[in-house]
């Protein structure tokens, strides 16, 4: 009995020191991002490594060296008071190191379904790409016929995460 006892102590020694040690050599990894998947990441960012977060929504993007090459803003929590048709459209806003957005990308939502596969047909979240932050703030984008409240909300949601950030 004493054996085993001497043996799960040593077994438990063991393994907090190498979760120690794997703790000391933590680098934040895809893992670590609140988004949807480090695929969906890297079609805006190919040479992603790992993010880190700077403030309260916003993600650093980092190559494999640590540079940074662009950064991610998160709607969510800052625009969770902006509507849809049932409840907040978060997005996920992709930008790069001269502040153009990359692309606009809709979150888990609660929207119908069928209202937000008439957004995405109509490529409405593409509305901004390629344009700065001042000027997807003075841009009107045209609702989605057929999905009024969903884009709507899409577009209040990307304005007031972009003001947040100025």
């Amino acid at each position: 009995m004493k054996n085993k006892k001497n043996l799960l102590i040593g077994l438990f020694i063991a393994l907090t020191a190498l979760t120690l040690n794997a703790c000391s050599q933590y680098k934040p990894t895809e893992n670590d991002l609140p988004i949807e998947t480090l695929t969906e990441l890297k079609a805006a960012f190919p040479k992603a490594a790992y993010v880190e977060l700077t403030d309260t929504a916003t993600y650093a993007v980092k190559n494999a060296s640590g540079k940074v090459i662009g950064s991610v803003l998160l709607s969510s929590p800052l625009t969770d008071n902006i509507k849809g048709f049932n409840g907040p459209v978060p997005l996920q806003i992709a930008l790069d190191n001269d502040g153009k957005i990359i692309e606009v990308r809709l979150l888990d939502n609660h929207e119908t379904p069928n209202f937000l596969k008439r957004v995405t047909d109509a490529n409405f979240h593409k509305s901004w790409d390629g344009l700065t932050v001042e000027e997807a703030l003075r841009k009107e984008v045209d609702a989605v016929s057929g999905a009024t409240y969903s884009s709507n909300g899409i577009q209040k949601t990307l304005k007031a995460r972009l003001e947040a950030m100025q």
